[in-house]
């Protein structure tokens, strides 16, 4: 990797991260482990100070990895830490977040100085659960560029792929950039499920237990990080149709409907369809655009063979897949007393109400089926440690349309119960048997 593939790399991803408030105008940092023109070990970070999603040239830095050097006195505070992580085989970047709900959720007032470690952040969502376990959490007296954090994090990151500076946020490592983004994104996602959660009162502990319980399910539907085909576009012919997906991946990024590179976006043709396996892209970190068969293959990623089945079942032309924090939050909900029956969310927004009068919830590995069949009959389902899956009768776009009314819907219901609201009272009447 040259300097200047280095620079547009970490550019994109900076710029990513403020576009999601996982940074402020001048926090955070970023690094790749590289070699110089010598083949010597050398990284590439972000200057000390830098705004990431404003990134020039010469903000980049190349220091030694294994020494102190003239370019550690430009380079972050933090590049201490970012050496000790880039030391550990296998993790070739890595990545410091002042994430928001994270951070918040796992905040404590204990008497300082506290010891170590404190409780971790254990996710309640399938994507925390499928890809980070439980997430380490340590606190330190001087939580920025100090020699003990910077021995404790690192040796957190051996094992797992985000670790947890209390008040302070996340570092994250992977062997691609993409990878370390990814992983911190999935931890804020989680932090977010967590704090909104929270404000609805379920017993999180519980929530706990069953997200570790569905963890086996979780690895055979979700498959393992990768962004070794991300460059792949097999309808680059269609350039309209391309953009199309590009823009519509921009916006699920960008309006938090899914993590970095997660959910799916598909659009059915004659004998084909159109796939997007990482729907959440933002500009310049793509993810592939793939015409597949359009009949099962059998065994196979279990995303894609859903995406097909629902096709199968349905006349429906286009499916979007995405893990929405408030929806994931709702699922968790416990149902009034007296309430039986199938889960239903029901929308006490005006808009929200006159599109969708009730929204169905499913159990965790729903039958294929019966998901086509929901759909048919409501546009929008979501899924209890599955995320949200929409769809339309002709573009993408009517599916994310779906998407984002329910997130909407999920939202205010989450901060009407912070109000004190009684939800049951706001909810029309009408809609219960809809």
């Amino acid at each position: 990797m040259d300097r200047e593939e280095i620079f547009r790399k970490i550019s994109a991803v900076g710029r990513a991260a403020l576009a999601l408030d996982l940074e402020n105008s001048h926090s955070g940092n970023i690094s790749i482990k590289c070699s110089d023109e010598r083949g010597n070990d050398i990284l590439a970070i972000t200057a000390t100070g830098s705004m990431k999603g404003e990134l020039t040239r010469e903000k980049i830095c190349y220091p030694a990895l294994d020494k102190i050097n003239f370019g550690h006195f430009k380079a972050s505070t933090e590049t201490d830490i970012h050496r000790r992580i880039l030391g550990i085989p296998g993790l070739n970047a890595t990545m410091h977040a002042h994430t928001k709900a994270a951070t918040v959720v796992t905040l404590d007032d204990a008497p300082m100085p506290k010891e170590n470690p404190r409780a971790p952040l254990v996710p309640v969502d399938p994507l925390g659960a499928r890809f980070l376990g439980s997430v380490p959490v340590d606190w330190f007296a001087v939580a920025s560029g100090s020699k003990e954090m910077s021995e404790t994090v690192s040796k957190r990151l051996e094992d797992h792929r985000a670790s947890m500076v209390q008040a302070h946020g996340v570092f994250a490592g992977g062997a691609t950039l993409e990878e370390a983004f990814f992983y911190l994104c999935v931890l804020e996602h989680s932090g977010e499920v967590a704090y909104f959660s929270d404000m609805l009162g379920p017993d999180r502990r519980r929530a706990e237990e069953a997200a570790r319980a569905l963890a086996p399910l979780l690895k055979r539907d979700i498959a393992a990080y990768s962004n070794e085909h991300d460059a792949r576009v097999d309808f680059d012919d269609e350039p309209e149709t391309v953009e199309m997906f590009r823009q519509m991946g921009r916006r699920i990024f960008e309006s938090r409907y899914s993590p970095f590179h997660t959910g799916s976006m598909s659009v059915r043709c004659s004998e084909t369809m159109l796939y997007a396996p990482k729907a959440a892209m933002p500009h310049e970190l793509p993810g592939p655009l793939m015409e597949l068969p359009l009949k099962s293959g059998g065994a196979g990623d279990a995303e894609l063979e859903m995406h097909r089945r629902i096709f199968a079942a349905t006349p429906l032309k286009s499916i979007v897949h995405c893990y929405i924090s408030e929806c994931q939050a709702v699922s968790l909900e416990t149902p009034p007393a007296g309430v039986t029956g199938p889960r239903k969310i029901i929308p006490i927004d005006a808009e929200g109400g006159f599109l969708y009068p009730s929204v169905p919830v499913m159990p965790p590995d729903p039958d294929p089926e019966e998901l086509a069949r929901l759909l048919l009959d409501y546009r929008v389902v979501i899924v209890g440690f599955g995320g949200v899956w929409a769809a339309g009768e002709q573009s993408v776009g009517e599916a994310l349309r779906h998407i984002s009314s329910v997130k909407d819907i999920c939202y205010y219901r989450i901060m009407a119960k912070m109000r004190g609201m009684n939800i049951s009272a706001m909810e029309p009447e009408r809609a219960r048997n809809w």
